[in-house]
């Protein structure tokens, strides 16, 4: 009986958790360069032997297989595909076309992002709203002007000079990068800085989330969260019958 209860609540955590990520993938579906992300479940009796084993301790066991039918969110995986491209007509919007990341230095963090709805601040300098100053091949972009120019490989251009490059970022595993914040990312990897880059001037990149597969899945995890509560009270209902009743029975 006691599996049935850790079965069902198992079940219902999971349902929520994923409810929890599809609403914030909805939430973020105007965000410039977000990336979806998609809750992966395991098998918790596999997990737990996973963790057992990676702790280091590795005296020898007899497997006993799968018997466990509890499911739970074992990490959330980010899906990096490129959203589409959207045309804004404003000269600080930028998005990389193809792979790759911008790179924001935040209080001397430097985060990455697909995230290229730029400004630029009181300084002059090309800025990612509350995150930080646009890093160039020099640095900080100073611009000083709206009046300028971009090229295709990033190049910015003022009074017919070209005064620095967006820089481009690039990784050899998106797995090893740290969310930091929506649609910012951190690293502990070098990155490799792209020579050939392509990027959009005064268009932006729309985020990757499809509204319809997130609402659907919504409403799937909700009947199934159902589901597992009206199946929690019948047991509940048994267990307290088993409890108060069955022991009267002369």
């Amino acid at each position: 009986m006691s599996r049935g209860f850790y079965t069902l609540t198992s079940g219902m955590l999971t349902q929520q958790r994923k409810i929890d990520i599809s609403s914030n993938n909805v939430a973020n579906i105007n965000t410039a360069g977000y990336k979806k992300e998609q809750a992966v479940t395991s098998n918790f009796g596999n997990l737990l032997i996973n963790k057992y084993k990676q702790n280091g301790i590795y005296e020898e066991s007899t497997e006993l297989g799968n018997v466990s039918v509890i499911r739970t969110i074992e990490e959330n995986n980010t899906i990096h595909s490129q959203g589409s491209l959207e045309e804004t007509g404003n000269i600080t919007d930028f998005a990389i076309m193809g792979s790759g990341f911008f790179a924001v230095d935040s209080n001397d963090d430097i985060l990455y992002t697909r995230n290229g709805s730029f400004n630029l601040d009181n300084e002059g300098y090309l800025i990612l709203s509350s995150a930080g100053r646009v890093q160039g091949e020099y640095g900080d972009i100073y611009i000083g002007t709206d009046k300028f120019e971009a090229l295709e490989d990033g190049s910015i251009r003022v009074d017919g000079e070209i005064i620095d490059k967006i820089a481009v970022y690039d990784f050899l595993d998106y797995n090893n990068l740290q969310k930091q914040g929506e649609g910012m990312y951190i690293s502990e990897e070098e990155p490799e800085i792209l020579e050939y880059q392509r990027i959009a001037n005064k268009t932006i990149e729309r985020s990757n989330v499809n509204v319809t597969e997130e609402l659907s899945g919504i409403m799937s995890s909700q009947r199934a969260l159902e589901t597992a509560s009206q199946a929690l009270k019948i047991y509940d209902m048994v267990q307290d019958m088993a409890a108060n009743q069955i022991g009267k029975i002369n």
